[in-house]
């Protein structure tokens, strides 16, 4: 459970009361998803898999599972509210240009 929104310009996070340097050893390379091809509890462990929409004119088109990810709830509602904060921020700047 974050007690601060992460976002990328940040070194640090304050994790359950801890100051936790953000590190990348290997570069995370960043994918392009376009669908959600996997979204499912299990043990109290959300299955999140994102997919690619793949059309190349080798064989029919494709969702091509380009990541797999496993949360705990408590960081799951941690993304639901960063999510939320997020589109309200983008509806707020919609309305605004409008």
């Amino acid at each position: 459970m974050t007690d601060t929104p992460v976002d990328e310009s940040q070194k640090t996070i304050l994790f359950g009361g801890l100051h936790l340097e953000v590190t990348e050893p290997t570069p995370v390379h960043p994918v392009w998803v376009d669908l959600i091809t996997e979204l499912r509890v299990i043990a109290g462990v959300a299955h999140i898999s994102f997919g690619s929409f793949i059309v190349d004119g080798s064989g029919p088109p494709e969702a091509r599972v380009a990541t797999r990810l496993r949360v705990p709830m408590a960081s799951l509602y941690d993304l639901q509210q960063g999510i939320e904060r997020i589109l309200a921020e983008q509806e707020q700047a919609k309305k605004a240009a409008n």
